[in-house]
């Protein structure tokens, strides 16, 4: 039985402040295969990992990130929200970012607002196309992709797709990601017969569904409990031999 592989979000968000270099070591020395996380651009081009359009709940600041300098952003104290043990984490620029995990682990990059073409630019120079896939909810921005890095792996929801036959025909993904909420069984299957790796957003420490996850053999999990998947995993995989 192959292992699951887990795509930490936004880092190790339950022990350290999300979207950080402080959350991505953490997942990384969780043993994370995949750190997802997102990405926002300022008002003069600097890209930056954050998950909202504004910085006002994951930083001492308040505004709209596009309206920004990166000035502005890079003064900004992304750690204390979260716990006075992380006073002074920034908002870290996505160059950056990149450069501290390299090597380190891969990359689930989802674009929110930003230009594509520098995103894409970045996560070209971190590795191989292996070592990266995309997504977005913007219609404009996957089709971006789409056509200028057709190398790079696309994950697609089926709650924005709409079908399987729109993620394989229209969004041309080759990730084919499921909730908590909608996800089935015979849903995987079908997925993967059709030659879509399969990938399941969780966000809650539903045991029981970790469980099925790895029986069913799902190829990832996005999810905030890598250490409770692992030890869920572990005890699922010495069952079966």
């Amino acid at each position: 039985m192959k292992p699951v592989l887990v795509v930490s979000h936004r880092g190790d968000n339950r022990r350290a402040p999300e979207n950080t270099i402080a959350s991505a070591q953490s997942a990384i020395a969780l043993g994370a295969d995949y750190i997802e996380f997102d990405v926002q651009q300022s008002a003069d081009g600097v890209l930056y990992i954050m998950h909202d359009e504004t910085v006002d709940r994951t930083t001492n600041g308040r505004g709209l990130i596009s309206e920004m300098t990166s000035g502005e952003i890079d003064r900004l104290d992304a750690g204390s929200w979260f716990s006075s043990e992380f006073e002074g984490e920034r908002v870290p620029r996505l160059d950056a970012f990149l450069r501290h995990i390299k090597g380190l682990c891969k990359i689930y990059c989802e674009i929110k607002q930003a230009n594509v073409s520098d995103v894409v630019a970045l996560l070209r120079g971190f590795g191989s196309p292996d070592d990266v896939f995309l997504g977005s909810f913007s219609v404009d921005i996957r089709q971006e992709y789409r056509t200028i890095a057709p190398e790079l792996r696309r994950n697609i929801q089926l709650h924005v797709a709409g079908s399987l036959e729109n993620a394989i025909h229209h969004e041309k993904g080759h990730i084919f990601e499921f909730l908590e909420t909608n996800i089935t069984r015979d849903a995987v299957f079908e997925a993967k017969k059709r030659g879509l790796e399969t990938m399941v957003f969780i966000d809650t420490p539903n045991t029981e569904l970790f469980a099925e996850l790895v029986r069913w053999q799902v190829d990832y999990v996005n999810l905030d409990h890598v250490a409770l998947f692992r030890a869920v995993q572990q005890e699922v995989l010495l069952a079966r031999q």
